[in-house]
């Protein structure tokens, strides 16, 4: 009977040591889905957003492009819920929203960032207001944004598109003399210049999963040349666009950023400005609007001023650039 003591007292022990580890394992997390929910989660899979909550412009984005691929915020809780994980960084999301809360609180103003090598929105950061969109939610004359690409059929090509949602009712985009943008199809063109030339569709959503784990949706990955006509011809097109926007002395000592500074001003007022900067891992647009070149929060609302401050800010923040 000794002989068997050790062996119980160590299979106390195990029982012991397992029972705590049961008894200490973290509850469920929060972005569980119940019923019926709907959950958003970032790209690391913390929670973005869950169904009753308000709808915040970034998640209203979302929501449309589930909408246009077939799994509409409806349907998914009528499927018994869903998981939705989104191409947000969670890190680069709070840091343009921290940004824009220092420097540029007093003005509409947006961050967006797109990766070049997929089309993933990585920050969408369209403002203080929650009721207001100036990312995606607005269009806005693009001035010499649209320079480097020299006709309105390459920009059509770089993934700009003819029309967009604007205020509930569709606006014409390319159809004037002066392009439209938002700065979401402004980061989404320069984006084609970052990835050599080769145009991915931009898209907020990752994939999307039914609460009991089968995949409902995912997004496609593919991609094609835009500024010319062969893989080649693109690629030395936006290989000739990169080298002239790396010489602007605003884009610092990152031998690989390239950037474009840009007013749109009426006689000698400025408008709005944006801020243009891109690297291979990642394209950025600053947009900043004023109703004159006044200073706000001791900056002038010029290109060069506070949007450049905005976008070295937000670089700031970014774990690789």
């Amino acid at each position: 009977m000794k002989r068997f003591l050790p062996a119980l007292g160590a299979l106390v022990l195990v029982a012991a040591v397992v029972g705590a580890v049961v008894w200490q394992r973290p509850e469920a997390s929060s972005e569980a889905i119940a019923a019926g929910d709907v959950v958003l989660q970032h790209s690391d899979g913390s929670l973005l957003w869950r169904s009753g909550q308000p709808e915040t412009p970034l998640v209203q984005q979302v929501l449309r492009e589930l909408g246009t691929v077939g799994t509409s915020l409806d349907q998914l809780r009528a499927a018994g819920g869903a998981l939705v994980v989104t191409t947000i960084d969670s890190k680069a999301q709070a840091g343009a929203t921290e940004v824009i809360r220092q420097l540029a609180a007093a003005r509409p103003a947006s961050i967006t960032a797109v990766d070049p090598a997929n089309g993933s929105v990585r920050a969408y950061a369209p403002g203080l207001d929650p009721a207001a969109d100036h990312a995606g939610g607005v269009v806005r004359a693009a001035g010499d944004a649209t320079r480097p690409f020299g006709s309105v059929a390459l920009m059509r090509a770089a993934g700009v598109p003819e029309s967009a949602e604007v205020g509930g009712r569709r606006t014409d985009l390319l159809a004037t003399g002066e392009a439209l943008l938002r700065p979401l199809d402004v980061a989404t063109a320069y984006a084609t210049f970052a990835a050599e030339g080769m145009h991915h569709e931009t898209h907020f959503v990752t994939h999307v999963t039914e609460a009991g784990g089968k995949t409902l949706y995912r997004a496609a990955t593919a991609s094609r040349p835009a500024l010319g006509l062969d893989p080649g011809r693109s690629k030395e097109f936006a290989a000739r666009v990169t080298e002239e926007l790396r010489a602007d002395p605003l884009c610092g000592d990152h031998p690989e950023a390239a950037c474009l500074p840009v007013e749109v001003k009426d006689g000698d007022v400025v408008r709005h400005a944006w801020m243009i900067g891109y690297t291979p891992r990642l394209a950025v647009v600053v947009f900043v609007g004023a109703d004159s070149s006044v200073e706000v929060q001791g900056r002038p609302v010029t290109a060069t001023g506070l949007p450049n401050d905005v976008l070295r800010a937000f670089r700031s923040k970014l774990t690789t650039w």
